[in-house]
């Protein structure tokens, strides 16, 4: 187990270790930066930003990351833009976890993750598992934040 130290926020956002690097409150509002140790188990659906514009930078693994009609098969080092108002998802495609840092600008997004998780105890990410959430509660939190869930891009089977 690997201990926080006191300027590390860890969450377990949705099942997943998530670490916010940074806030809108120390970037006047114009970005935040997450950590995520996201896994197979953990795919979130289609869905829209409306308030900002969301990128991905792999550390480590590899991904799938939709954005509107497009796939990027990205793996470390790789960066993926997802501008706003357009829909996108991503899966994991390695074993174990893909670490991935996830861009917002503006910030504001990180406060859903906040509302939406539990605190962690350390910096070891969860073992992967199926998790059981309120999905009515969390469409109704993120339309809080200007996002949405919604149906896949047209031609996409995803």
């Amino acid at each position: 187990m690997v201990p926080l130290n006191s300027k590390q926020e860890a969450i377990i956002w949705l099942g997943e270790l998530a670490i916010i690097h940074t806030d809108g409150t120390q970037t006047d509002n114009r970005y935040s930066l997450i950590e995520l140790y996201a896994t197979k188990e953990g795919e979130v659906p289609w869905h829209i930003h409306h308030s900002e514009d969301e990128a991905f930078y792999i550390l480590d693994g590899e991904m799938s990351i939709y954005v509107g009609t497009e796939i990027y098969k990205a793996k470390a080092g790789d960066f993926v833009f997802a501008p706003k108002d357009v829909p996108h998802k991503y899966t994991v495609d390695s074993a174990g976890y893909a670490r991935v840092l996830m861009f917002f600008s503006p910030a504001g997004f990180e406060n859903f993750a906040r509302e939406t998780s539990i605190p962690a105890q350390s910096l070891t990410p969860p073992p992967p598992a199926p998790i059981e959430m309120d999905f009515e509660e969390l469409i109704k939190i993120a339309s809080e934040y200007g996002a949405e869930f919604v149906d896949p891009p047209e031609n996409r089977n995803s």
